[in-house]
């Protein structure tokens, strides 16, 4: 549910948590680690439930999902895969393994994108819900984006096996998971957060290729065979130092769309992208 928070009017995002659960200490945890890699949703407060004493309430920064509004450019993909290669290692540095990553539980603070604000049901909308509303762009307004759910979630003590059981998760596609056979819950996330990529954007948008060998890296059959996330940050950063930055602006063609519609459109977004850039350095006198 969603409400306000009265020190400062912001709206904040409440969710109901088993007290003894490990999900509400991670998260506490996490939220307590203070760094530009951290992409954890930020925990706010906990409250004791009033009508239940064995729950929790817990006060969390409200956020929207990763694409609402949907990307448009070709930077808006290369942002948010640093981002989220950044917030992995994050994880994995500190022994805790998400083990649910999939498109619900990535989550982003897109005030930016409405300097206004917005409704909290009706996201594109104003506050009041009267007017309809239309987002600033991205690449020129950066976003953050966050793990959120660590109902799944395992913190490990140091040196302790990072083994684990279970056929959990939303992404059915990691090929180890299994009730009886132990697997590498590091290495599974490597592979959820690859099939990420892969089919929110080098499937659906052409020039995407450049996550080609990424993505090829993070979905290998053999867990070990996999880089740990530390390796494909540092991976990743090499590869987009080769990317020519003009590129950024290029419009996420879908695969699907035709080829005389993208044509028309491409011609759009490059007049569009065009007249953006003049406002930008040209001031009315």
């Amino acid at each position: 549910m969603d409400a306000v928070r009265i020190s400062d009017r912001s709206l904040v995002a409440i969710k109901v948590v088993k007290s003894r659960e490990q999900e509400l200490q991670i998260a506490q945890f996490l939220s307590s680690l203070q760094h530009t890699s951290n992409h954890c949703v930020p925990v706010l407060d906990v409250l004791e439930d009033p009508l239940d004493t064995s729950q929790s309430l817990v006060v969390m920064q409200y956020l929207r999902p990763w694409n609402d509004p949907e990307f448009v450019m070709v930077g808006d993909v290369v942002d948010f895969v640093k981002q989220m290669l950044e917030g992995l290692a994050f994880l994995h540095n500190y022994r805790v393994a998400h083990r649910d990553i999939a498109p619900p539980n990535v989550m982003m603070d897109g005030r930016v994108l409405y300097p206004h604000g917005h409704h909290p049901v009706w996201r594109n909308r104003s506050p009041d819900a009267i007017e309809d509303l239309v987002p600033l762009a991205r690449i020129d307004h950066p976003v953050k984006y966050f793990f959120v759910d660590f109902g799944l979630s395992v913190r490990f003590a140091p040196g302790q096996s990072p083994l684990v059981l279970g056929d959990v998760g939303r992404d059915a596609d990691v090929p180890e998971l299994s009730s009886t056979v132990p697997y590498d819950a590091f290495k599974a996330d490597i592979y959820a957060l690859g099939n990420f990529f892969d089919r929110e954007f080098a499937q659906k948008y052409r020039g995407t290729e450049f996550l080609g060998t990424l993505i090829e890296s993070m979905k290998q059959r053999q867990p070990a065979l996999r880089p740990t996330a530390t390796e494909l940050v540092e991976l990743y950063e090499k590869m987009r130092k080769t990317l020519n930055p003009a590129d950024f602006r290029w419009r996420l063609a879908p695969r699907s769309e035709p080829t005389y519609e993208r044509l028309f459109n491409d011609t759009v977004a490059v007049t569009k992208n065009s007249i953006d850039q003049l406002r930008r350095f040209v001031r009315p006198e």
